[in-house]
């Protein structure tokens, strides 16, 4: 009768475990390759991994340093779900908005942002998802030297 609880008890672990890992998994892998060649003749730098949740309430940042006469490329790449597109926004050194891929006048969201680098520095890239559902994207950054 013990062998038969703890085989239970282990079995329900198991499935426990794997059940929360599989609706939480987020396959940046498929978007780097469906994506990448958005960027043409730009050079690839670099790909940010994007997994938000409605329980985080974190919005994911990431920092890139950008060499002036360049110019940049950031492409969206995210699931597509409804109610949840991916928004990518640039900022300079000291945080001030350049840039987003989303724009609130028009009510448009775009798939790439280009940026002509004119002062070397540090620049920060934001990721957050229309509404509160979070999501799962990448955002890929390549550069063209002019």
């Amino acid at each position: 009768m013990k062998k038969t609880n703890k085989l239970k008890i282990l079995l329900i672990f198991v499935v426990l475990l794997f059940a929360g890992n599989v609706s939480g998994q987020c396959d940046t892998d498929m978007f780097l390759d469906q994506c990448a060649s958005g960027l043409g003749t730009y050079n690839y730098i670099k790909s940010f991994s994007v997994n938000v949740t409605p329980r985080k309430k974190a919005i994911p940042e990431y920092s890139y340093v950008f060499s002036k006469g360049s110019t940049y490329m950031l492409i969206v790449c995210d699931q597509n779900m409804s109610g949840g597109k991916m928004i990518v926004t640039l900022y300079d050194r000291g945080h001030n908005f350049i840039a987003s891929t989303y724009d609130e006048k028009t009510n448009k969201y775009y798939s790439d942002l280009l940026y002509s680098c004119e002062a070397t520095g540090v620049y920060y890239i934001r990721a957050t998802f229309e509404g509160t559902k979070g999501g799962c994207g990448m955002c890929i950054l390549g550069f063209d030297k002019e």
